[in-house]
């Protein structure tokens, strides 16, 4: 599953409309963001809950927008405290200072906070929820959708790789022997070279030797990096769960193999397939970064 995508649903009813928006990119956690209208806020744990359910991994922007056609609810409410004391300071106004003129309605109007919207019903944001509700699931149905087609893709992309990496790993391994053998045959030379001076032992030489030729033996890398490359192959037989953290380390332990290979031998085929491992082990590694 892709981390990338996008989804859109719409939904109505008699006096509301509500749209959303779903886009993911890559995240190594799950980093939600949603953004409501003022009046809907009471949706947003609700909405974090559904995208949980259904996103594991990646940085998700979801946005509601809602029109309104209708007064869902609300009504206007006088502030008759502040009504009495305003048309008070009026007449007072008028009478001691013989300022002219009769309040109208256009005066009232302009008196901050002397109208106010009142519920006349219950919370529209609980009656409508539903509406909000299939839109959100339809949103996240459709950016399911697109995550997955991608993620079919990132697959093919990323089998081909790691095909390969299996067959450089393969011809790696059949040059341990190799390796083996002309790291000893090195040392073979520069024992007898050594051991024609004066004052050299050659039991320890050749102890000392039997330790280097140990240390410069890759089986070992050579068998770990096969048991990464099937624990990977593994990975594609596992539909459902989200294995892009499992699959990061992963890559990040064979290139550790490959690394070690590399620097442990002198043997110029050995050297050059670890490069050409390590080149194919770059795509990988571009290409899990947006694994869910």
């Amino acid at each position: 599953m892709s981390m990338t995508g996008f989804g859109r649903g719409e939904r109505h009813a008699e006096e509301i409309s509500v749209t959303v928006e779903a886009r993911t990119v890559n995240h190594r956690f799950l980093d939600l963001h949603t953004r409501c209208p003022g009046r809907f806020l009471s949706w947003e744990p609700r909405i974090r809950g559904i995208v949980r359910d259904t996103v594991r991994r990646g940085k998700v922007d979801l946005h509601v927008n809602v029109r309104e056609w209708g007064k869902l609810g609300a009504g206007m409410r006088v502030d008759d405290e502040l009504l009495r004391s305003f048309l008070a300071e009026a007449k007072r106004i008028r009478e001691e200072h013989g300022v002219g003129g009769e309040v109208t309605l256009r005066d009232l109007l302009a008196v901050p906070d002397l109208f106010e919207a009142a519920p006349v019903r219950d919370d529209p944001a609980e009656i409508l929820w539903p509406v909000a509700e299939g839109a959100v699931r339809d949103a996240l149905d459709m950016l399911g959708r697109s995550r997955a087609e991608e993620g079919d893709r990132m697959r093919r992309v990323l089998r081909e790789s790691i095909g390969r990496l299996a067959d450089l790993a393969a011809e790696l391994r059949a040059l341990t022997a190799e390796n083996k053998e002309q790291a000893a045959a090195r040392f073979r030379e520069r024992i007898a070279a050594l051991a024609a001076g004066a004052g050299v032992d050659p039991v320890r030489l050749h102890q000392e030797a039997a330790i280097l030729l140990d240390r410069l033996d890759i089986t070992e890398e050579c068998e770990r990096l096969a048991s990464h490359l099937a624990a990977v192959d593994a990975l594609f037989r596992s539909p459902g769960d989200a294995v892009g953290k499992r699959f990061d380390f992963l890559v990040q332990e064979i290139f550790r193999e490959l690394n070690t290979a590399g620097n442990k031998s002198a043997h110029a085929g050995v050297s050059a397939l670890v490069v050409d491992a390590k080149a194919e082990l770059e795509k990988v590694r571009e290409q899990i970064q947006n694994i869910e």
